[in-house]
């Protein structure tokens, strides 16, 4: 019943304060973590089919300081300011309603020093996932499956303040999401900020990234979600799950891959889905909160290109063997003399102009012959 859950394992763990996880998604969910001491542990759970669940840490349930946060299909458990007593046996148990129990989730955590030496080995095991997974999963726009880790890649980050985004209201069903001009119509609508060009075009390059913005520190908003994007086949829309801390409490900080995101429908996001949406965004929408002016408040989406501004390399952009008449990273864009056409797949594909156009003239000569023929002309 609940053999296809997938896991989120999310250490936020090293000295310097770089967010740091990796991800598994197996039958057999046995881990094992180190956390530097004083840092928090972040496990969530995904996808789950189940009649009750609870967390527990060493047969046990789990310290008083743990928090545990359950939302749709998914539950997660935070627990902040690791010590020495915390290190142990973290499990997630199923409960069926026959009484039967399976552990869905098992992580041997560790607390250590935090030292450079432990952020670092964090670091190159999270980098190698993130190159493994790119090779694993290509997206390629549907071309190819031969892709690799995109080489020479830095780190940049695209800035704007709130000032310079349009606020708009939006009517959000399950399958539209549609600026409001009329105060008079019948359907609820909810005010976003409708971030400028720099947010929108081709963001391929922002996969693996972050999005960091102003919020409101309420916890989860009912009122709509928190971040929409929109594609021109899907839309997009992710709900900010958060547990913050007072330090955290004015802003939001959301990884730009598929987890965590869905279609207005309600369905998971696939890498596919994601990939296609940020390959042509629309528009880029944020949730509108009363924020203090008195700071600045800036959103900043994080991009790569091949000058390095000293924020470190970036290994989660695919670069493809794109076939003839495609070009970009990921094979997103037509070559000059061909269009793209829609009629197969969401990417649609490039058609030769050249070929197309013989293609007509030949239909139209054929044309012209059967209506000679027709009137008894040869």
């Amino acid at each position: 019943m609940w053999r296809s859950v997938a896991v989120l394992l999310a250490l936020y763990a090293s000295c310097s304060g770089l967010e740091l996880q990796s991800e598994e998604s197996t039958l057999l969910n046995h881990l094992s973590a180190v956390v530097p001491h004083g840092k928090r542990l972040k496990l969530k759970v995904e996808n789950l089919n189940h009649p009750a669940l609870r967390w527990r840490f060493n047969g046990r349930p789990v310290s008083e300081k743990c928090e545990v946060a359950i939302a749709q299909s998914s539950s997660t458990l935070i627990c902040p300011d690791m010590d020495w007593s915390n290190a142990g046996l973290y499990e997630y148990e199923a409960i069926a309603a026959d009484g039967r129990r399976e552990i869905v989730l098992a992580v041997d955590v560790k607390v250590a020093e935090c030292t450079e030496e432990l952020a670092a080995k964090q670091q190159q095991q999270m980098e190698e996932r993130r190159v493994e997974k790119v090779q694993e999963e290509c997206f390629c726009s549907g071309i190819t499956d031969r892709c690799r880790k995109a080489a020479d890649l830095f780190r940049n980050q695209i800035v704007t303040n709130v000032t310079e985004s349009n606020m708009v209201d939006l009517k959000i069903s399950s399958d539209t999401v549609e600026e409001s001009w009329s105060e008079d119509s019948e359907q609820e609508s909810w005010t976003y900020y409708s971030l400028p060009r720099s947010h929108v075009g081709n963001l391929l390059k922002s996969y693996g990234g972050f999005f960091d913005f102003p919020m409101n520190d309420d916890g989860i908003d009912e009122d709509g979600p928190d971040v929409i994007l929109k594609g021109k086949q899907f839309t997009l829309v992710h709900h900010n799950r958060r547990e913050l801390q007072s330090s955290e409490a004015s802003r939001s900080r959301i990884q730009m891959t598929e987890d965590d995101w869905r279609q207005l429908n309600g369905e998971i996001a696939t890498k596919s889905v994601f990939m296609t949406v940020l390959g042509n965004v629309k528009a880029f929408y944020v949730k509108c909160h009363q924020f203090r002016l008195a700071e600045p408040q800036l959103m900043v989406l994080d991009s790569a290109d091949w000058i390095d501004h000293g924020l470190g390399a970036v290994t989660s952009v695919e670069e493809c063997e794109c076939r003839t008449g495609y070009r970009g990273m990921s094979c997103e864009s037509c070559s000059r003399g061909y269009y793209r056409r829609y009629a197969v797949g969401a990417q649609g594909i490039c058609v030769s102009i050249r070929e197309k156009w013989e293609s007509l003239k030949a239909s139209h000569s054929l044309k012209h012959k059967y209506e000679q023929m027709s009137r008894g002309v040869y």
